[in-house]
């Protein structure tokens, strides 16, 4: 089978990245823009309409130990085998993405060894549609001229072990790393008849990397695959949260304006050492700064706790929650019913953009610029007229 997903009905707006397209994984037809579900925070009733997602995104990390146990001991294996299937059932069966990341314990960097990269590749490939190339943060950050074939190689080992029994497209793993990194890495998988891509943002603002989705599109493009690839993103940062302010910009969903797909969970660890956590939760009060409600109207992150009686008309009346979940529950359901918010009003939002791109394609600027909480900053870098 071939490992590129087959792209259709591609359309793009004429001021801006913003994009659409059709591809079909199995017998399920996909459309872009779209928000992948994240099932793992939802409550047992909840339910987000089927026509607003696409995708679901399925996320693990594992460490040597772990991918000992699911490997090898019954339980781990099938606590991981459930969480899939619950997953699958919780997103009504969409096509679903496991992405895999390794990050090794202590503080040195490494990549898996043969046998975890078989562990990883057979966990990713069981329960994926299409199957990803495991991310490996903690050796992308340190990534340098000296070690980058290293990092190829990866890529390589992982390709190979997908394609010993490969039935399924791939989707290849692409840090956020320099301008010359993100070409080789795109012809890599281009090489390999790979046309969909992840990029793991690592828990920064899509704004700080325009030179590397920039190289990465240059490069697609001089391999004939500009109209031909599908971009989903991870781990984007919309701010920093822990900071006090009431609103932040919701950065996030601009990702679209830059021709990316599909956006994806946060699911980042911790990057720092234990003491700078420790010193923090001293200073902050991190539940407080960022459990924060999406208001997709004018694009801001506002933190719950500074709303007051404004809360229940921040929440859509359509929102897959009670408004009880969120105005009266305890600190842990809140939480959980704020991100079921999030997401459902990302999956709107991701409709009304394809929309926009099909009815006013010269217009997505404006579109974007209309959003209060939009940064004057962030549409200058969206705009196509500023960027030629």
């Amino acid at each position: 089978m071939s490992t590129e997903l087959r792209i259709s009905d591609y359309s793009v707006s004429d001021d801006t990245d913003l994009r659409t397209l059709e591809f079909s994984i199995g017998n399920k037809k996909v459309t872009t823009p779209t928000r992948a579900l994240n099932t793992n925070t939802f409550f047992r009733d909840t339910k987000i309409p089927t026509t607003l997602a696409s995708l679901n995104e399925l996320y693990f990390t594992f460490d040597e130990t772990s991918l000992k146990n699911i490997n090898e001991k019954s339980a781990a294996s099938k606590g991981k085998n459930k969480a899939a299937h619950k997953s699958k059932v919780q997103s009504n069966y969409k096509p679903t993405l496991c992405l895999l990341q390794f990050k090794n314990q202590g503080e040195a960097v490494r990549y898996p060894t043969s046998d975890e990269i078989d562990i990883l590749i057979n966990t990713a490939y069981s329960f994926s549609d299409i199957t990803p190339i495991p991310s490996i943060p903690k050796v992308a950050r340190a990534l340098d001229v000296e070690t980058f074939d290293n990092f190829l190689a990866y890529l390589d080992l992982c390709y190979t072990a997908i394609m010993v029994r490969n039935r399924k497209p791939i989707i290849g793993y692409i840090p956020v790393t320099v301008p010359l990194f993100t070409r080789k890495i795109i012809n890599f998988y281009v090489d390999h008849g790979i046309n969909a891509f992840y990029i793991d943002f690592d828990g920064t603002l899509i704004s700080t990397h325009a030179t590397e989705l920039n190289a990465l599109k240059v490069e697609l493009k001089k391999r004939g695959y500009e109209e031909n690839n599908f971009l989903h993103y991870v781990n984007v940062s919309f701010g920093k949260s822990i900071n006090d302010q009431e609103v932040l910009s919701a950065r996030d969903l601009l990702g679209f304006g830059y021709g990316l797909d599909s956006l994806g969970g946060v699911h980042m660890g911790a990057k720092r050492n234990r003491e700078f956590y420790e010193w923090l939760k001293n200073h902050k009060d991190l539940i407080r700064n960022t459990n924060r409600l999406l208001n997709r109207e004018d694009y801001g992150y506002y933190r719950v706790d500074t709303l007051g009686d404004k809360i229940a008309e921040m929440i859509p009346k359509d929102a897959p929650i009670r408004q009880s979940d969120i105005i009266s529950a305890p600190e842990s359901r809140q939480t959980r019913a704020v991100k079921i918010v999030n997401l459902h009003q990302q999956c709107v939002e991701s409709t009304v953009l394809r929309r926009v791109v099909d009815e006013n394609p010269e217009k997505t600027l404006e579109y974007f610029g209309s959003k209060a909480n939009v940064l004057e900053t962030d549409l200058k870098l969206l705009s196509k007229s500023s960027r030629s």
